[in-house]
């Protein structure tokens, strides 16, 4: 039975960890006794399939180090999942940004925060597609896949995975500019429009009259372009679970 419970505690840690920092469900307003039930559940689902682990026979330091091992793990495979919404944010940024709507920032309930309109559709619009295509059930069984490649206490640290996490988060900015393009590409054919008018006419003000131009250019382009922005969503998180399973396969190589 202490076999089991053991079993139950450390998959429970790195569950634990993993859905604090899952979009959706690290929410201010989602319930914490749901997120530790949800955790208590899986781990009463995963620790039967798992090897017995003598965890309360170890001295006190090695235990607390296992424990703290399984939530790193949790913490980093969580840190990973959310990378497509950290680019969903970035892009909205950038996007404001081009568009001029930096002032126009609203409080977000759900994370307590500050963020610009962009940036809040395109979170919404990442959030969304994981949800309505059940993609979230396959970031679970990544996650379940972990523990066939890297078990209880057989994480190691190495350079492979610094230039693993490094790669992942370069991904965040290829993503991102490849979301905010479109508008990018608006802004910048205005301002040249604009910079031609004002050689031939130099009493023309150009960062005044090129503004409502390119807000209004700037969200016909964003509203018409946020199919291709679910597709970029779209193919990031149909890795996610492969990429979760090479995260794990590096921690466990020595």
């Amino acid at each position: 039975m202490l076999l089991d419970l053991s079993n139950w505690l450390l998959v429970f840690l790195r569950v634990g960890a993993f859905l604090a920092v899952l979009p959706f469900f690290s929410f201010v307003n989602f319930p914490p006794t749901m997120r530790v039930a949800m955790a208590a559940l899986i781990g009463l689902l995963l620790g039967p399939m798992l090897p017995p682990y003598p965890l309360w026979e170890l001295p006190l330091l090695s235990l607390v180090g296992v424990m703290a091992q399984e939530i790193s793990i949790g913490l980093l495979l969580g840190f990973v999942s959310r990378m497509v919404f950290y680019a969903a944010d970035l892009a909205g940024n950038v996007v404001a940004t081009e568009m001029g709507l930096n002032l126009a920032a609203f409080f977000n309930p759900m994370t307590r925060q500050s963020e610009q309109a962009p940036g809040m559709v395109l979170f919404l619009l990442a959030t969304v597609v994981m949800l309505t295509l059940d993609l979230h059930h396959w970031v679970l069984v990544g996650f379940q896949r972990t523990y066939l490649v890297l078990p209880v206490g057989g994480a190691h640290l190495s350079s492979a995975l610094f230039e693993a996490v490094v790669r992942t988060t370069r991904d965040i900015f290829i993503v991102a500019v490849q979301i905010a393009a479109p508008v990018l590409a608006v802004s910048f054919v205005v301002m040249l429009v604009f910079a031609l008018l004002s050689r031939a006419v130099p009493q023309m003000n150009v960062f005044v009259e090129s503004f409502s131009f390119r807000v209004v250019g700037g969200l016909l382009v964003f509203g018409g372009t946020l199919h291709l922005t679910a597709q970029h969503v779209l193919n990031y998180l149909h890795r996610l679970p492969d990429d979760l399973l090479g995260l794990a396969q590096i921690l466990s190589a020595r």
